[in-house]
C-alpha cells in the first residue's frame, strides 16, 4: 500500500450529537488510547464509512444496566450524509445506526486480532 492511500481526501467535518452505548464507547476509547493511532471520532467515522446495510440487519438487545450517553461526535460530512440516507431508507435513528455500525466495526476489528492457536 502506498503511503498516500492511508488517508482520506480533505473534506468538511461536522459536529453532531449521538447516543452511544457505554460499553461500545469504552471499547472505542480503549482502541484509540492503546491500540490504534486514531481518535474515537475517527474510529466512529471509519466504522460508519465501512458499514453496509444488508437485507438482514441485527438490532442488538441492550443490556438492562447499559446506559446510552449523548456524546458530541465529529464525523466527515459524507459519512453523515450516508447516515441520513440510511435513516430515511430504513427508518432507523442515526444514533441507532451509529451504534450498529460501531458494534459491527469493533467485532470485525476484534476478530482480526484473534490468533488461532493449534
Amino acid at each position: 500500500m502506498e503511503w498516500y492511500n492511508r488517508f482520506y481526501p480533505k473534506e468538511k467535518w461536522v459536529k453532531k450529537s449521538a447516543e452511544i452505548e457505554g460499553k461500545l464507547y469504552d471499547r472505542l476509547k480503549e482502541i484509540a488510547d492503546k491500540e490504534l493511532d486514531a481518535s474515537v471520532n475517527k474510529i466512529i467515522d471509519a466504522c460508519v464509512d465501512d458499514f453496509k446495510m444488508e437485507a438482514k440487519i441485527v438490532i442488538y438487545k441492550k443490556d438492562k444496566n447499559e446506559i446510552n450517553v449523548a456524546r458530541s461526535i465529529i464525523i466527515r460530512e459524507s459519512t453523515y450524509k450516508k447516515l441520513e440516507e440510511m435513516r430515511e431508507k430504513y427508518g432507523i435513528s442515526i444514533s441507532k445506526l451509529i451504534n450498529i455500525a460501531v458494534r459491527v466495526g469493533i467485532e470485525k476489528y476484534d476478530k482480526s486480532k484473534v490468533t488461532i492457536v493449534k
